[in-house]
């Protein structure tokens, strides 16, 4: 979202239009693909705060959430990496914290809960341990898991079958 006054002015725009909530990650600009490459760099943990701090400034009386996604993880960065970056956003304002992570399972994720400890919501996005049943994640704390493309990865496999069939 490009510096702090972008920020701030996206979250006043946001909140006019009603909108709920608004997650920002700390990547540098321009953003690659989390998936793609090994150590991508990561904003600089104060800019990124005073984006945070820029957007709470203009939100009334927390009408709207404003979610940090922490990259430390899936970059390569490592667990004290992104701990130390959870509590810096939670400080500066943010309301729920998204942590990531590309590992096949999601030990990884359920060590961070562990250590993070609920001190404010965590979102997960469990694009490669998807298998994990969920119970795990409401046992560690985990506010809100965002399946984001898998029933769209199910209905292309459906659509093929049904293909087949067709052409047959």
């Amino acid at each position: 979202y490009g510096n702090f006054n972008n920020f701030r002015r996206l979250v006043h725009k946001l909140q006019q239009r009603g909108i709920a909530g608004v997650c920002i990650e700390d990547k540098v600009f321009p953003k690659a693909n989390s998936f793609v490459g090994e150590r991508q760099p990561l904003a600089d943990i104060q800019e990124f705060c005073g984006k945070i701090r820029a957007g709470r400034d203009v939100v009334a009386s927390r009408e709207l959430v404003i979610v940090a996604r922490i990259e430390a993880l899936i970059s390569g960065f490592g667990m004290a990496e992104a701990l130390k970056r959870a509590e810096a956003y939670r400080a500066a304002g943010a309301d729920a914290i998204l942590i990531h992570s590309k590992q096949r399972t999601a030990d990884e994720i359920l060590m961070f809960a562990k250590e993070w400890a609920r001190r404010c919501p965590l979102v997960i996005v469990p694009t490669t341990y998807f298998d994990t049943p969920t119970e795990y994640y409401e046992k560690a704390g985990v506010a809100l898991v965002i399946w984001a493309n898998h029933n769209l990865r199910a209905s292309i496999n459906a659509m093929r079958a049904t293909s087949r069939r067709i052409m047959a």
